[in-house]
């Protein structure tokens, strides 16, 4: 797999503070080592604030947005008439596809299908922690809406 555009995206999000960097170290009339402090600098208070960011993003997520978005999933699930799981052990993953390959599903039930399938790509597609979020609520809201048969 050709990563070259991460790296192509990482230097272009490096250009704003390389470019705040020099205007810094051309109006206090440092020289190259002064330019790499700050740049440095810079770059650490950033990741200070991320990992800010991130920590309050999973306490949010843990406290609250899970049980949300398991509360919005059911309520497709019931709005839907889903059907309930089959087998023992059917995960989200075998559930969905279950129902989209199933010919006896109804034409509601596969759209909402599709729709929820678009759901998870879209989450996946904003990065490998929100489609886990993701993938972990969907599993939460199948328990919650049909037990797992014993």
């Amino acid at each position: 797999m050709n990563n070259d555009h991460y790296i192509v995206r990482f230097f272009f999000a490096l250009v704003p503070y390389i470019f705040a960097t020099w205007i810094y170290t051309d109006l206090t009339g440092g020289d190259s080592e002064m330019f790499l402090l700050a740049l440095v600098v810079l770059l650490g208070v950033r990741l200070f604030f991320s990992t800010i960011e991130t920590l309050g993003s999973i306490l949010t997520w843990r406290l609250y947005g899970k049980k949300l978005l398991v509360q919005k999933i059911v309520h497709i699930f019931r709005a839907n008439n889903f059907p309930k799981r089959e087998y023992k052990n059917e995960d989200i993953c075998n559930y969905v596809t279950r129902l989209r390959e199933d010919n006896e599903t109804s034409l509601s039930v596969k759209t909402a299908t599709e729709q929820l399938e678009f759901l998870f790509v879209t989450y996946e597609n904003l990065g490998v922690l929100a489609g886990a979020r993701m993938y972990s609520a969907a599993e939460a809201a199948l328990d919650v809406y049909s037990q797992r048969i014993e």
